[in-house]
């Protein structure tokens, strides 16, 4: 046990120094015939050390440790340590360890455990003292019995604490184990071979969403995509979420209570972040559409271009159709943007870049050119050259919805 504070033995040696030349002490008395006094005592001990403990930790007073698994600790451990005194120096103790991990199992704080453990030594020290007073020990006796009591209260609770960490450990393994092994289960479709409520409770996440499916580009095997995204999205908007990093990815399922008010919330979250493109999925409802929605998430992510940030499935449909067949998709830019073929690259760079800046101004001249820093009928001259290459007019929506798809396709690598 560690135990603070350990100016509490002076004061209990206080009576020590009035008999230290008294006739009545009897040198005879031993460590062990302190200890021996004790014994006889033990269940009337237990019971008072259990009270102690109840009254002066408040976790213990709401039932964190039942009574009787109290009691049956107090008596083991009084039994324990008297039985040591005097006789042996304790080195190890199983029966402490074993109770540390009994309350790592039942889930009570190690630091609640330790502070019993304080208190339950402060008792054990007042009864030794109250016995050596009892038999008039000699000065030299009490303090070889403190001194005792003081190593084995160490070891025992350096035990409990060992024991402790092991248990403890060994859930944490266990459980990320099998949160890894459901992860898996979860993203590859074989969720319905186990309880679809127990993965959602392990996972931490909803078993119906809202859900999305979030995926980000690692910048390097091993290395993470978005840094301490889990603790951001609970910390920051409350949101629960599950990741796992992939050789290429970093992918996680994010539950989204209310989509519409807390999407772009999460997309600014997710760009701060992150150290590379990001692709998110549309909203889903059941874990068990997760493989679809990771599918999604990819495509997203793979539409995007460096710079871009948080590309989300349903916002940028023109951007993942011109990712989602390539090879189809490759021909397509190849045949409408064939007319581009015969003038120079750097007129053909400036005309796609130009037609790029109108499209992102909404197929405005005028804002395009403030873009560009040229003059609007610049921006025009541009963009009739562009349909004479080309054979099509950006007038005729379904000619403009070709070019654009094919701008689409030709400027990702």
């Amino acid at each position: 046990m560690l135990m603070h504070n350990r100016s509490r033995v002076v004061s209990s040696y206080v009576w020590i120094m009035g008999v230290k030349n008294s006739a009545e002490a009897h040198e005879s008395v031993s460590v062990s015939d302190i200890a021996s006094l004790l014994l006889r005592r033990i269940d009337e001990l237990a019971d008072e050390m259990t009270a102690v403990i109840e009254n002066a930790v408040t976790p213990y007073q709401q039932g964190v440790v039942d009574h009787e698994t109290l009691r049956a600790a107090s008596a083991m451990n009084i039994g324990a340590i008297l039985g040591d005194l005097g006789r042996v120096n304790a080195t190890a103790s199983f029966e402490s360890r074993e109770n540390g991990r009994d309350r790592a199992a039942a889930g009570v704080p190690l630091t609640i455990v330790l502070e019993a453990y304080r208190v339950g030594a402060r008792f054990i020290w007042e009864q030794v003292a109250s016995a050596a007073r009892k038999l008039s020990a000699g000065s030299e006796v009490v303090l070889a019995a403190g001194t005792e009591l003081w190593q084995v209260l160490d070891t025992y609770s350096q035990e409990l604490a060992e024991g402790y960490r092991e248990e403890a450990s060994a859930r944490a393994r266990s459980a990320e184990e099998q949160r890894s092994a459901l992860f898996q289960a979860l993203f590859e479709g074989h969720l319905a071979e186990t309880n679809p409520w127990e993965a959602a409770q392990l996972l931490r996440l909803p078993q119906n969403g809202p859900l999305v499916v979030v995926a980000g580009e690692v910048p390097a095997v091993g290395r993470h995509a978005l840094p301490r995204i889990e603790h951001i999205l609970r910390d920051n908007l409350g949101l629960f979420s599950a990741w796992r990093l992939l050789p290429d990815i970093e992918v996680g399922v994010v539950a989204l209570p209310n989509p519409t008010a807390l999407l772009d919330e999460l997309e600014e979250a997710l760009s701060t972040c992150a150290v590379g493109r990001v692709g998110m999925s549309p909203p889903f409802s059941d874990l068990r559409e997760t493989p679809s929605a990771l599918t999604l998430a990819r495509m997203a992510l793979s539409s995007s271009l460096v710079g871009d940030g948080v590309t989300i499935f349903d916002r940028h449909l023109l951007e993942i159709a011109a990712v989602s067949a390539p090879d189809f998709m490759e021909r397509l830019a190849k045949v409408a943007l064939a007319g581009l073929d015969s003038i120079p690259k750097k007129e053909r760079i400036t005309l796609l870049e130009t037609f790029g800046v109108w499209l992102d101004s909404a197929g405005s001249a005028q804002k395009a050119s403030e873009q560009l820093f040229v003059h609007r009928n610049t921006v025009h001259q541009r963009l009739r050259k562009l349909e004479m290459y080309t054979g099509q007019d950006l007038g005729d929506p379904r000619s403009a919805a070709l070019i654009t798809l094919a701008f689409e396709i030709d400027r990702r690598p």
